[in-house]
């Protein structure tokens, strides 16, 4: 009952406003009463369609009844001829739907999409069947069917081209600037001299109607769509109004003749308006993108500095105290109290746990800052995992895990630095002995794919959410997972790891990944020529 309280009084008032702009414009019509070169109503049913829905089809069909009821030949034409001024609208507000547009109209694939799909193509079917209708009706004569057609398709596109920009341009943009007293005034007086400029032109039969477009160009330009869709709209009525009168370059034009010069001259006005209009927001847009993205990379490489000279600086005292606990372990200060020997154990491994933790600070700075500079070669990329599952053995030992690994026959020589690579891969191992529920398995292998090696690790692990596998590989990112978060570190492994092998040429992802069957990380590496 709630949904049918909201919509029953928005299908009333877009019945009564399709009614009263039908009303207005049938004033217009040149073809037996009810077919004009401009038809309002559309634009707002298209309107009306993208902001509410589908559901508003209704109130479209009751207006649009309402006006060809009193006007049409019998009561079937006038149903037919509403059932068509309804179905175009909502044709093309699901053209444009399909297409992504966006209502704002600040994009040059939207202003062209809203001309094209929704003007020129999706109003052919109102002009069909409500042409059709008049033909078969005995009202109109099979010999005048493409004039008359000519005449309502234009009458269509026109209300989609003229009106529906106007009303799109009066919702609420969060982007747009507000209009200041003395902006509004600059914006009234420009449309109020595109007016006066647009009347003189077309009261004169010399062809200069096109004079107008410069002004037309400077609201665009200047105003953007809140000046660019009033400019348009004034220009085509006072040209739709000449086109009624037969006076200026309509003097001598048969009735075809009209709508082709009035088309033109409309499309033209429509593109050198709002298609303008969406071009500078789209530019500016563009603009402040890429002042955005240069300002984050100074504040990275801000960033990375920082953490560099921080990270040196706390090497020094790391040392030193990590040199002492050693001293009092070993005894070489005098052997210490029994008491003392857990908490020294307990600091010197805390102590390590942040050596290891401004380790990866000061690595995360370099890549940040591309201050590589490991000695590359030639390297077999067999052995550099060999030697890191060897590494890996007394961790795996420890868990009980299942360490498996596959390797090519051949040499996979790869040009790089074997420490480095050794550095992903341990992290990569030890992440997947880490990130688990059950006894670990893990599985290494190591193939060829064209002109690249590939290390693929997959586990057994409690795997990644598939909105996670590319944050995973951000600096500091640490997963909300409960049992994530009981694990040491600053979330600068996966990050430290992508950069290794991205200065080698590669490529780290997660291939694929689920909390039922585990992970697999792959790494893409150059084989050397």
């Amino acid at each position: 009952m709630s949904a049918i309280r909201t919509t029953l009084p928005r299908l009333v008032v877009v019945a009564f406003v399709y009614w009263l702009a039908a009303r207005a414009s049938l004033s217009l019509a040149l073809v037996h009463g009810q077919v004009t070169p401009i038809w309002p109503p559309t634009g707002i049913a298209l309107v009306a369609v993208l902001i509410f829905g589908r559901s508003t089809a209704i109130g479209i069909f009751v207006g649009a009844l309402a006006v060809n009821l009193p006007i049409g030949p019998t009561p079937i034409s006038a149903v037919l001829i509403a059932a068509g001024n309804t179905l175009a609208p909502v044709a093309a507000a699901e053209l444009l739907n399909r297409i992504g547009f966006r209502r704002e109209l600040d994009r040059l694939r939207d202003a062209a999409a809203i001309i094209v799909l929704a003007a020129l193509v999706a109003m052919t079917l109102s002009a069909t069947v409500g042409t059709s209708v008049l033909v078969i009706s005995g009202t109109v004569s099979l010999s005048n069917f493409w004039t008359t057609w000519a005449v309502w398709w234009t009458g269509d596109a026109m209300g989609v081209m003229l009106v529906a920009p106007f009303l799109l341009s009066l919702v609420p943009r969060s982007t747009a600037p507000a209009l200041t007293f003395a902006t509004g005034a600059q914006l009234v007086a420009l449309l109020v001299g595109i007016a006066v400029v647009t009347y003189v032109l077309f009261e004169s039969p010399l062809r200069l109607e096109y004079l107008v477009f410069p002004l037309i160009m400077v609201a665009a330009w200047r105003f953007r769509l809140r000046g660019a869709t009033p400019a348009a709209l004034i220009a085509s009525g006072l040209a739709v109004a000449s086109a009624v009168q037969g006076i200026g370059p309509f003097a001598n034009e048969d009735l075809l003749e009209k709508m082709i010069t009035l088309q033109v001259f409309n499309v033209f006005v429509a593109m050198s308006s709002f298609v303008l209009s969406a071009y500078v927001d789209a530019r500016e847009r563009a603009a402040s993108s890429r002042r955005m993205y240069e300002a984050a990379q100074a504040a990275n490489r801000a960033k990375g500095e920082f953490l560099n000279m921080a990270a040196h600086e706390l090497r020094t005292p790391i040392t030193v105290l990590s040199g002492y606990l050693s001293m009092l372990g070993e005894g070489s200060l005098g052997a210490p109290p029994p008491a003392w020997e857990t908490p020294i154990s307990i600091l010197a491994d805390k102590t390590a746990e942040l050596d290891k933790i401004v380790g990866d600070l000061l690595e995360a700075s370099r890549i940040d800052i591309n201050q590589h500079r490991a000695t590359m070669g030639v390297v077999d990329l067999r052995q550099v995992v060999t030697a890191a599952v060897a590494r890996l053995g007394a961790r795996a030992k420890l868990l009980s895990a299942d360490v498996s690994t596959e390797l090519p026959e051949e040499p996979m020589m790869v040009e790089g630095n074997d420490g480095q690579l050794g550095r992903v891969l341990d992290n990569l191992l030890n992440n997947a002995l880490t990130y688990t529920r059950r006894p670990p398995e893990v599985a290494i292998k190591v193939s060829r794919d064209g002109s690249r090696a590939v290390v693929r690790i997959e586990d057994n692990g409690i795997g990644i959410p598939r909105n996670q596998r590319e944050r995973v590989f951000e600096r500091f990112f640490r997963s909300p997972d409960p049992m994530m978060a009981k694990v040491p570190g600053v979330g600068l492994g996966l990050y430290i790891s992508r950069g290794l092998v991205e200065s080698h040429g590669g490529r780290l992802v997660v291939e694929k990944s689920d909390a039922r069957t585990g992970t697999v990380f792959a790494i893409s590496l150059p084989l050397a020529a």
